[in-house]
């Protein structure tokens, strides 16, 4: 079976886990959000519950090898591994749609480009407000 493999370390251990959505995890997916497959992956870009499900989802797919169970688990893991920022968590997810044929691999980079770009622009302007609340203003 097509899937994401992503090799980590647990202390001194390399952790390898496979992620794939099949087609009854999507339908969970879609049940539980009551929203396409699509769009609840694009929001589990910077919705933390949706993350941990759909890592739920993905790690416990029909006769998976992973010794990794929970979503919870994947997340700190990846963390630990230097997975930060939404666009490390972005690829992922995207990576995850690619291997459950849900998009092909150029639709991926149009959609991590376009939350780099976003997210790029949001925190600009969140620092320059910042830095203007700081600069005293003449009356």
């Amino acid at each position: 079976m097509k899937t994401l493999e992503l090799k980590l370390k647990d202390g001194e251990e390399e952790v390898k886990v496979h992620l794939r959505l099949t087609c009854g995890g999507q339908r969970k997916l879609k049940e539980k959000y009551e929203e396409d497959t699509l769009t609840t992956l694009l929001g589990g870009f910077n919705e933390i519950d949706k993350t941990i499900d759909i890592f739920d989802t993905a790690l416990n797919y029909k006769d998976n090898d992973n010794t990794i169970k929970s979503g919870e688990e994947l997340y700190d893991l990846m963390v630990d591994n230097d997975y930060c920022g939404i666009e490390a968590f972005a690829k992922v997810v995207t990576d995850i749609a690619v291997a459950s044929g849900i998009i092909k691999k150029e639709q991926a980079n149009s959609v991590l480009k376009s939350v780099e770009d976003t997210y790029d622009n949001d925190l600009e302007n969140v620092i320059e407000k910042a830095e203007n609340k700081d600069t005293p203003t003449e009356n």
